[in-house]
């Protein structure tokens, strides 16, 4: 049904996603769901911006209340995201059915819904099923349901899981548990179940992906956990289509689901992890590190002279580390080889180096974590190895032994693992290799890298 034609890809501002945003909300009415006061029916309307437009989306959410009057208070949320591309007008229309992403998540949300309302004893806690809008174009759905939320109390939400992706069982050979290990006890427990009813956990975790919807329950304080299937899959395009997807496997999933959380829904506490609670600090660190490339031009400068050389093409490339104080500081170390020089009437000047960057990320603006924007300042510490002005070759072992320094300036952001700034480098050390000049390097550079 969500994948075929008149759903359009349940695009947003689509036709076909309303029909989509209707079909979840009367399996809800048809199971038994209760809606939360002040939703209309099932629904959680909010906008968002999308370039100039305004977009209206609609997060679809009901609950089963739990059987012990000591934790009914309490909530598990289980969530999938039910939007998807939508479709290209290109010879015609192409449609993007989504079925692995995200309606095998969204078939498993609704069966987990009507297990539970024929088992109401098999769950302590309560249980919020919710489909979520817009997490193809940023997780808005579950980042509303967070930061708009009006329903019910983000501190007695205990934990969340998120079905994203999970129709190729046999294809990927077994499911990830990702951000499990934010749950105390959570990964012992999982592996427990999941061996007794012999499906396989390929991975455990204790991050939280960037690109799903648990990422704003993690960044809130909730454990939050990732049910996927893999990557063997054809999502994000035309050919993800309703007959690909491992129906079998999918009906195994959910049955652990059913177990799992029924297990979890009664245990008498939910606590995240040690390690997740110390991430929750406003303070606390987090370590990560990728690769960068960069290309800009150089010059150097005769500031006594007033007289600067014209730029070349340079290019950088090497491996970055970052630690994190909370969510506002970012230090980050670039190890990189640098090729770098400047042109005058004498010659072509160039040289090779490594350089070792140090810079302060000031965060001026995040996403929850899926982006930010930073200022950038620094400096650097550079070790030639070897270079040539014109037809002589250079010897730095005997000019400059100590090597170079300079500072940093520049912008930044990150969009999930990607990064991207401006940088502008400028040498405090003269690197004149006579007496009674002064030489300083310039040089802007564009960077790209990827965080692993």
């Amino acid at each position: 049904m969500l994948t075929a034609d008149e759903m359009e890809g349940r695009g947003l501002g689509t036709e076909g996603k309303v029909l989509a945003k209707n079909y979840i909300a009367g399996c809800f009415r048809e199971i038994g769901l209760q809606t939360f006061d002040g939703l209309d029916e099932y629904f959680q309307h909010f906008e968002l911006r999308i370039s100039l437009a305004i977009v209206k989306a609609t997060n679809v959410v009901g609950y089963l209340e739990g059987s012990d009057p000591a934790l009914r208070d309490e909530y598990i949320v289980i969530g999938a995201h039910y939007d998807h591309l939508g479709y290209r007008p290109v010879n015609g229309r192409v449609v993007y059915p989504g079925a692995d992403d995200n309606a095998s998540g969204t078939a498993m949300l609704i069966e987990l819904a009507r297990f539970f309302a024929k088992n109401p004893g098999m769950m302590g806690r309560s249980i919020i099923f919710i489909a979520f809008d817009a997490e193809e174009s940023g997780l808005h759905g579950s980042e509303w349901f967070i930061s708009g939320n009006r329903v019910v109390g983000t501190e007695n939400v205990k934990l969340m899981f998120s079905l994203d992706m999970v129709g190729m069982l046999e294809a990927n050979r077994g499911i990830d548990l990702r951000g499990i290990s934010t749950l105390e006890n959570g990964t012992q427990l999982a592996e427990k179940m999941a061996s007794a009813q012999n499906l396989a956990i390929r991975r455990t975790t204790a991050d939280l992906p960037v690109r799903t919807d648990t990422y704003p329950f993690g960044i809130a304080g909730i454990p939050s956990v990732h049910i996927f299937t893999g990557m063997e899959s054809p999502y994000h395009s035309p050919e993800d289509t309703w007959d690909l997807l491992d129906y079998r496997g999918m009906a195994r999933i959910t049955l652990f689901m059913f177990s799992f959380v029924s297990r979890l829904s009664g245990l008498p506490e939910l606590n995240p992890s040690r390690r997740f609670a110390r991430l929750q600090h406003p303070w606390a660190l987090r370590f990560n590190a990728g690769l960068l490339g960069q290309a800009g031009s150089t010059y150097h400068e005769y500031p006594d002279d007033f007289y600067r050389a014209n730029n070349v093409f340079a290019f950088s490339s090497g491996i970055f580390f970052q630690m994190h104080l909370g969510y506002r500081l970012t230090f980050q170390q670039d190890a990189m080889f640098d090729y770098n020089g400047s042109r005058s009437p004498e010659g072509t000047f160039r040289r090779s180096s490594l350089i070792f960057p140090l810079n302060l990320h000031v965060n001026l603006a995040s996403s929850r974590g899926i982006g930010r924007f930073y200022s950038i300042t620094g400096g650097y510490f550079r070790h030639n190895l070897r270079g040539r002005d014109g037809a002589e070759e250079l010897d730095f072992s005997t000019t400059h032994p100590g090597g170079e320094w300079g500072v940093n300036l520049g912008f930044g952001g990150e969009i999930n693992r990607i990064q991207m700034a401006t940088v502008w480098r400028r040498g405090i050390t003269n690197i004149a290799a006579t007496n009674g000049t002064r030489i300083v390097e310039n040089g802007v550079y564009f960077s790209l890298g990827y965080i692993f």
